[in-house]
């Protein structure tokens, strides 16, 4: 029995992510300690990436619901290794919400705009950096003369100043609540949170701000489910972006290892090093087919499995390809400290391994 290949990516977008952009793809996601503007070279990074997701019509598939699997797969783990960062995924993750909860009637605009490039979403289901996603933070309702409105405070919120929607989740007394609201209403306060992988996060605190269409998305009831549903998704995602991660790693520290000489030899003859590469490669592959079999499956206690042994992989792989570039590993003209920098925030995105590991263990 022979088995049918994946399609391929646009090879646009696999040469912007993968080609010789690729060193400019990763920094454009820096930002300064301290705040300050994006650099003219990373905006326009950001707007030519966004632009050719547009392009090449994997916004449309999102937010028609029409995107597959092995898309869905072969984007994450392309992101991944060229450490693009930007609203995609809770972009992508909106529009499967939408869908999944019925509601493409009330969000038809929305959606025409998420897949035509012109809005971008994202999402917001924590108050604390130690809240599970999988258990978002209650929300306040209230309905005022000119409709409903929510309040609430929202941390760790990604590239909230760069979007034009919020998707806030929370919970209500009748089940999970998703609020719609607009980035840049007068009633929505933006500060940005300094990090270890210099990102784009925000604590996003909500006063009185009304919802999209004056009501939420969906009835609490069936939101719950549905979210469960979406973070399942999200979660694949994320775990095939920290095996991209992993791998671009891993490339770069066989590049060095090849390059910098010990002992009369390149590093990459010595027999504990060689094994070390070859053990972070098995790794690879073999996480890589979990997250596949958890694409396939959509199966909790697999997605929870694929996640958080992604995410420890990503670490790994970075901090071994760190040692061995040296000292020069850690200044700023070395690529590998961004892939060190960027596994230590993205490995907890969607939960921390100790998180994952406990609520898999529930389903064992």
């Amino acid at each position: 029995m022979t088995s049918v290949a994946a399609p391929a990516l646009p090879a646009d977008l696999a040469e912007l992510l993968g080609g010789e952009l690729a060193p400019t793809v990763r920094r454009m996601g820096e930002r300064p300690i301290g705040g300050g503007p994006v650099a003219d070279e990373q905006a326009r990074a950001r707007a030519a990436v966004w632009e050719t997701l547009t392009e090449t019509g994997v916004l449309d598939t999102a937010a028609d619901g029409t995107e597959s699997r092995e898309h869905l797969l072969q984007l994450g783990e392309l992101m991944g290794r060229s450490l693009y960062r930007g609203p995609y995924q809770d972009t992508a993750a909106t529009a499967e919400l939408i869908n999944v909860l019925g509601a493409r009637e009330l969000c038809a605009d929305l959606l025409d705009a998420l897949a035509d490039g012109a809005a971008a979403v994202a999402l917001a289901p924590r108050a604390e950096g130690t809240d599970d996603p999988a258990e978002p933070a209650p929300l306040t309702l209230g309905d005022g003369p000119d409709g409903p409105w929510i309040s609430g405070r929202r941390r760790f919120v990604p590239f909230a100043d760069a979007v034009d929607w919020l998707l806030v989740v929370g919970t209500v007394p009748q089940g999970t609540a998703l609020a719609l609201v607009r980035a840049d209403d007068p009633g929505v306060t933006l500060r940005r949170q300094d990090d270890i992988s210099r990102g784009d996060l925000h604590t996003v605190t909500l006063e009185r701000v009304p919802l999209f269409g004056g009501r939420l998305v969906g009835n609490p009831s069936d939101a719950t489910a549905a979210w469960a549903r979406v973070l399942r998704s999200l979660r694949v995602r994320q775990a095939a972006a920290l095996v991209g991660q992993a791998q671009g790693a891993l490339a770069l520290g066989v590049e060095r290892a090849k390059s910098r000489v010990q002992f009369d030899q390149p590093l990459a003859r010595h027999q504990s090093l060689a094994f070390t590469l070859s053990a972070l490669a098995a790794r690879v592959i073999a996480v890589r087919a979990l997250v596949e079999q958890a694409a396939r499956t959509d199966d909790e206690l697999t997605v929870l499995q694929a996640l958080a042994l992604a995410g420890e992989l990503a670490r790994d792989a970075a901090a071994q390809s760190l040692h061995i570039h040296g000292a020069h590993g850690m200044s700023e003209d070395a690529d590998i400290q961004l892939y060190f920098r960027r596994a230590a925030l993205d490995a907890l995105l969607w939960g921390s391994p100790a998180q994952l590991w406990a609520r898999a263990a529930t389903l064992l």
